[in-house]
């Protein structure tokens, strides 16, 4: 019975053996570091600079609100910025 009570806090709290936790975005992580390097690397095509540039910012933002790659993140701040304003939160 500890065992089964165990495993179901397990999941219920996603820790013990075998969780593996979704990426967290991170200023200065791996993923952080390469896109500045694509940016950077791009200096000379304006249009695909300000493409890396906004993946980049995108990024970022993520990170900064500690929101999942896989999940909406919103710098909106009146209705009518983003489209989750008006048809509720995604």
């Amino acid at each position: 019975m500890k065992r089964s009570f165990a495993r179901l806090l397990d999941a219920l709290t996603h820790t013990g053996p075998g969780y593996n936790p979704p990426h967290q975005p991170r200023r200065g992580d791996d993923i952080d570091r390469w896109l500045k390097a694509q940016r950077d690397a791009a200096a000379d095509h304006p249009e695909a600079y300000q493409a890396a540039d906004g993946l980049l910012d995108l990024y970022r933002l993520h990170a900064d609100t500690r929101t999942p790659l896989t999940e909406h993140v919103c710098e909106g701040r009146v209705i009518g910025d983003c489209e989750c304003f008006e048809g509720g939160a995604r």
